[in-house]
């Protein structure tokens, strides 16, 4: 029988099926200890200061990773659930602190799409840098991949190079560089030849020779 507008609906459902399965996970950042703390108050319209969180109420594993136009902060514990996920897209920025640029303010989105804010931070100024270049990397894909979709892309401009009337170019040209490839290497061939050739005796007895 010839195929109906429901079948295609079917096998367009199962081709992004198929898409969905056979794309790569990616790890952009992977941190193996990070703390998180609860957040006090804010207190004004300034940024936070880490100094006032207190101590952790969580450590385990950091990682940045991206499934296709997808991304993820997730909190890993050493049992390999999730404390906490953050999702991230192109305009995902990390929140910094007044005081430290090793800790961050973090949106965590539950299962049920409620959010909060806790506060991550890490030992070493490294590991920070690590997650914050793991987001741009995966940020600079996804925009280029979408801008490759809707064939925006990076413009060329439509320069013209053609001479206005009455301009002219002047090309300086001397002897030398008129001559062909063969004949200036021949002219090299004859001054190597002419040059004094040394003796044995003129290489230092301490160098090694082969």
């Amino acid at each position: 029988r010839p195929l109906l507008r429901s079948d295609f609906l079917l096998i367009a459902a199962a081709s992004r099926e198929v898409q969905m399965t056979t794309e790569v996970l990616k790890t952009y950042a992977s941190i193996d200890k990070c703390f998180a703390f609860k957040l006090p108050p804010r207190t004004g319209a300034g940024q936070y200061s880490a100094k006032s969180w207190g101590e952790p109420v969580w450590e385990g594993m950091c990682k940045m990773v991206g499934k296709g136009g997808r991304g993820l902060i997730l909190l890993e514990n050493e049992n390999g659930g999730y404390f906490a996920k953050s999702p991230v897209d192109v305009d995902t920025t990390l929140e910094g602190v007044a005081d430290s640029s090793r800790y961050f303010v973090l949106k965590v989105v539950g299962d049920g799409g409620r959010h909060a804010y806790v506060g991550i931070g890490f030992g070493d100024r490294a590991h920070a840098f690590d997650l914050k270049s793991g987001i741009q990397r995966f940020q600079s894909i996804l925009k280029a991949e979408t801008d490759a979709k809707s064939g925006k892309g990076d413009v060329i401009p439509d320069t013209d190079f053609s001479l206005a009337q009455g301009e002219q170019i002047k090309i300086n040209l001397t002897k030398e560089k008129l001559k062909s490839p063969s004949e200036k290497k021949k002219k090299g061939s004859k001054k190597k030849k002419s040059s004094k050739s040394k003796k044995a005796g003129d290489v230092p007895t301490d160098w090694v020779t082969f």
